[in-house]
């Protein structure tokens, strides 16, 4: 009976050392987990933060060409206007030679 119990007792210290060790191992896959939701994170803010630099280097591109439409409306008025003008100038030359 007294061997029985030895090794008994030799079998739950065995057995405590197992749970102990899963106990570590299970301590240090929370530690991962809460590592890994940590880099989760900060993936996040950087994906939200590339998504609204893109947004803004999108909207600044739309201005640009806006700005670039304008002042190519701009430039073609003046063309025009130019054109206006210098027939108005041939159109007084030719009055004045006849005057």
């Amino acid at each position: 009976m007294k061997k029985e119990n030895l090794s008994l007792t030799e079998e739950i210290a065995e057995l405590r050392k197992i749970i102990q060790t899963y106990e570590n191992v299970l301590k240090l896959n929370e530690q991962e987990l809460s590592n890994a939701y940590q880099i989760i994170a900060m993936y996040e803010n950087i994906v939200e933060y590339s998504r609204s630099e893109l947004k803004l280097a999108t909207e600044t591109a739309q201005a640009r060409e806006n700005a670039s439409q304008l002042s190519r409306l701009e430039l073609m008025q003046a063309f025009e206007k130019i054109k206006q003008l210098e027939e108005e100038n041939k159109r007084l030359r030719a009055q004045k030679g006849n005057a």
